[in-house]
């Protein structure tokens, strides 16, 4: 037939050269054929298993997969997801298997063995040759060897002992051979690593093998995608401890229930002890269990019943470890709970290429977790109990082996915010060697002193425990400069700022001025302005010496007296600080000083002023590249808009700054920032954004314990409530802000609540129950020297005298507004006084007078048109 074809494509001596060929190579196949099957004849037979049996199904019983059905439905998916055996040829290699292989792994505890079993269970059908299972011991001090489950899995194959090869590479060659054809499920249960399952893996396309590990197991050529098993969520937490302790039990006290699945750190075998434990004392109720679970120090030794144990459960893992791995864990699991990166592995174990090893090390082993992140060090996450597990074995080492470490991460925290000081304090720069801390160029150092405040104070109090006093004070002298962007304990100031003796003038200088900076925020400017005054009365210093010292301190001064509602000298003094810092060309001190000299400007009556002080701040914090300082500084100028007239200006800026300190995570700031963008909607019309501004501020200050915030925004609701036409809602929200005030004693923000409330009575035709409140708010702003809010008093009690025919005290009144107001840029607060202004002078019979000043500010003042018929017992305060 070949000859045949040939001749048909070919023509006369190629037909019959390619004939010739053909038939050699046909005899040359023909040979090796015959030699081969010769060859066949003399082997050796293979070693024959016994006749296929009844199916192996072996599978041990499994705890209730209870919740995450979805992670359940994927892993049966994908088991059910296998060809039927070909009996084709057997590969070589495992990594050409057409076997369905898969990997379930997650960190201890988080139910991986449930999730394979329940999985394996539920697929028994699709496996008619049987289920094996095997325990791989990974989570062990001895992992089961290849060659041993080797053996396991042929005798359960129905291989007789005597027929087992020794060596396990046979062992793993006569495993292929006899699951070829077979439609069979590996379930391989804590597996140690990818090594010790290779030679475990079948190569029949009907077959398939589930693998459990705390790792990953990233050997690509021998696994499909590794499932990752996550822990449960709330919800289904809850649902985990009601299948054990009870649906009646969780259901009565839901609230204490979710509390103790946040103890139990929501992984299933803490809520399965705890479960049980419920379950088997009735008179245990959840509140009991709750208290007994509360103090981490004794958490663990809670989750023990019968013979299951967390501690068990972690302890494997952790012995495994490398020494160095496992102490460096521990001493960073002792510390405040907080972010983590290669920095803390590396200042721990000295040096970046070892921590970044541990971190491997960790994840590959499930004790921690690495979480996306775009910024260029990574972040890591440690489960509670885990850290709790592994600061207690922590706890076990020798005292002067902990100090050893310790000591070399006080050192390592100094450095890094001595580093990151030295951007806001130039002289700090020499205190640190240049490239010793090249993990930290490039970050904000707000945002890492922020996040490391907890732990900077650790670091203060363990240096000084180890005689680190030196130490301890330059820590303490680097935060300093951040005290605008952290939150101290009260009273916390006096111990973390205290300077040692021996300590140099600057550092000294520093720690004083902190102690005053944390006074101010504490309510107590006295206290700072003593602190200030006397010096170091302890290292027998009386008098600052250091320019740039005296021009810091003196920008605390200001500060001090602004709190004291003296805003004369507080712009006096500030004015002196600006001046002096820019002599010292002490760019981030400048920028500060300005900032707060911006509203000390504006409170003075001179916007215009502030606008242009704040907007070189801005500039300032832009060009350093601090985000914090920016968004600070975009609040600060937007409420000078505001005062300005200019909210369209304003409400793009405070938009940002919302944005940017909720990126910085920083509550406190987005929530004063929400507050004056609710005063700008305000101001542009936009009433019920003003107020869902003020529900969310509000819900930032109230469980923070803000009072005094909570007191400003209660009291920014009122003109909006007014404004609206609800006028008793008004009033009752006044009540409440001059209550919150009078119990704060803050005297200031009681006399503007009293303004409120005059102009309230205004509003409802009330003038002579107004002038009380609005005279309490001229005597308290005229003592304060707070220009702009007492001329607002002046203006609406000068309406109040009008109405109730006092003509003269109404124009006393209208002159002294008006005279902050022409002193400064205030075009429409001048405008809506010159309405009432004009309006008074028709009601007193001066109508040719009236006509002239209504003449000349039409000319003059194009908003003075805008609001023709203005009556200022009726509009509302800075609206149109």
């Amino acid at each position: 037939m070949t000859g045949d074809i040939i001749f048909n494509v070919f023509d006369g001596p190629t037909a019959i050269a390619v004939c010739g060929g053909a038939a050699a190579l046909v005899g040359g196949l023909a040979w090796h054929h015959t030699v081969r099957s010769q060859r066949q004849t003399v082997a050796p037979a293979p070693v024959a298993a016994a006749p296929r049996s009844v199916p192996r199904r072996d599978l041990p019983g499994a705890e209730p997969w209870v919740g995450r059905e979805v992670l359940l439905d994927g892993l049966l998916a994908l088991l059910r997801d296998v060809p039927a055996p070909t009996g084709g040829a057997l590969a070589v290699r495992p990594m050409d298997s057409q076997s369905k292989i898969f990997v379930v792994h997650g960190a201890p505890g988080t139910g991986k063995t449930t999730l394979a079993l329940n999985a394996a269970h539920r697929v028994r059908d699709e496996y008619p040759d049987g289920q094996l299972y095997l325990e791989l011991r990974g989570d062990g001090d001895e992992p089961r060897t290849s060659a041993d489950a080797l053996e396991r899995l042929l005798l359960r194959l129905d291989v007789a002992r005597g027929d087992i090869p020794a060596d396990a590479e046979d062992r793993a060659a006569l495993l292929r051979t006899l699951t070829n054809d077979r439609r069979l499920l590996f379930v391989l249960d804590n597996a140690h690593s990818t090594e010790q399952v290779r030679p475990l893996l079948p190569v029949g396309s009907g077959c398939a093998v589930l693998i459990t590990s705390r790792k990953a197991l990233s050997a690509g050529d021998v696994t499909r995608p590794p499932v990752q098993v996550f822990l449960p969520d709330e919800n289904e937490a809850l649902d985990v401890l009601a299948h054990y302790a009870g649906q009646d039990r969780i259901a009565a006290d839901p609230a204490v229930a979710l509390q103790i699945t946040r103890f139990c750190g929501r992984l299933p075998p803490a809520l399965r002890i705890v479960g049980s434990k419920l379950k088997h004392r009735p008179d245990l109720s959840l509140a009991r269990m709750q208290a007994r679970l509360e103090d981490e120090r004794h958490r663990l030794r809670e989750l023990v019943h019968d013979d299951k144990s967390l501690e068990a459960c972690l302890g494997f893992t952790h012995r495994e470890l490398e020494e160095s791995t496992r102490t460096a864990f521990g001493l960073i699991a002792t510390l405040p709970v907080g972010r983590l990166t290669d920095w803390h592995f590396a200042s721990v174990v000295g040096a970046r290429r070892a921590g970044v090893a541990a971190c491997d090390e960790l994840i590959e082993v499930s004790l921690m977790e690495a979480r996306d992140d775009d910024g260029a060090d990574a972040r890591y996450h440690v489960h509670d109990l885990i850290r709790v597990y592994a600061a207690e074995q922590y706890a076990h080492l020798p005292p002067d082996e902990q100090q050893r470490w310790e000591a070399r991460l006080v050192r390592a925290f100094r450095n890094a915010v001595v580093h990151l000081a030295a951007q806001r304090a130039p002289e700090l720069a020499a205190e640190v060697s240049p490239g010793q801390l090249d993990d930290l160029d490039g970050l904000s150092a707000a945002a890492w002193v922020s996040g490391e405040q907890e732990r900077l104070q650790w670091a203060i109090a363990r240096g000084r425990s180890l005689g680190m006093d030196t130490e301890a004070a330059e820590i303490g002298e680097a935060l300093s400069y951040f005290l605008d962007d952290i939150t101290l304990p009260l009273g916390a100031a006096d111990w973390l700022f205290s300077a040692p003796s021996g300590a140099r003038p600057r550092v000294r200088g520093s720690l004083r001025r902190a102690r005053a900076t944390a006074a101010l925020a504490e309510g107590a400017p006295d206290t700072a302005l003593t602190l200030l005054a006397t010096g170091d009365a302890d290292a027998g210093e009386t008098t600052v010496t250091d320019p740039v010292d005296r021009a810091r301190d003196e920008m605390v001064v200001a500060r001090a007296h602004a709190a004291k509602n003296d805003f004369r000298e507080a712009l006096r003094h500030m004015t002196t600080a600006v001046d002096r810092l820019r002599t010292a060309q002490d760019s981030w001190h400048v920028l500060n000083s300005l900032e707060k000299l911006g509203e000390f400007q504006r409170w003075r009556g001179k916007p215009e002023l502030a606008e242009q002080s704040q907007q070189e701040a801005l500039r300032l914090a832009e060009h350093a590249g601090d985000l914090r300082a920016r968004a600070r500084l975009q609040r600060t100028l937007a409420e000078t808009l505001g005062y300005l007239r200019r909210p369209e200006e304003a409400a793009p800026l405070l938009e940002s700054a919302v944005h940017d300190f909720r990126v910085l995570n920083d509550r406190r700031w987005e929530g004063a920032c929400l507050y004056a963008l609710g005063k700008i909607y305000r101001l542009l019309g936009r009433r019920d954004d003003a107020l869902d501004c003020y529900r969310r501020a509000e819900e930032i200050f109230g469980p923070m314990g803000e009072r005094h915030w909570v007191g400003r925004v209660t009291n920014a609701k009122i003109r909006v409530l007014a404004g609206m036409g609800d006028l008793d809602e008004a009033a009752a929200t006044a009540s409440t802000a001059l209550g919150i005030f009078r119990q704060l004693g803050d005297e200031m923000w009681s006399a503007h609540t009293q303004r409120d409330v005059g102009w309230l009575h205004l509003k409802a035709g009330r003038p002579g129950e107004a002038l009380e409140p609005l005279t309490h708010a001229v005597d308290v702003t005229g003592r304060a020297g707070d220009a702009y809010a007492g001329a607002m008093a002046h203006h609406l009690r000068g309406v109040a005298h009008r109405d109730l025919g006092h003509y003269p005290e109404a124009y006393a009144d209208f002159e002294a507004a008006l005279t902050v107001y022409r002193s400064g840029d205030y075009e429409w607060n001048e405008a809506a006084v010159v309405h009432d202004l004009v309006r008074t002078l028709r009601s007193d019979g001066r109508t040719e007078e009236a006509e002239t000043l209504n003449t000349a500010t039409t000319a003059a003042n194009p908003t003075f048109v805008r609001m023709h018929g203005r009556n200022g017992a009726e509009a509302v305060p800075d609206e149109d």
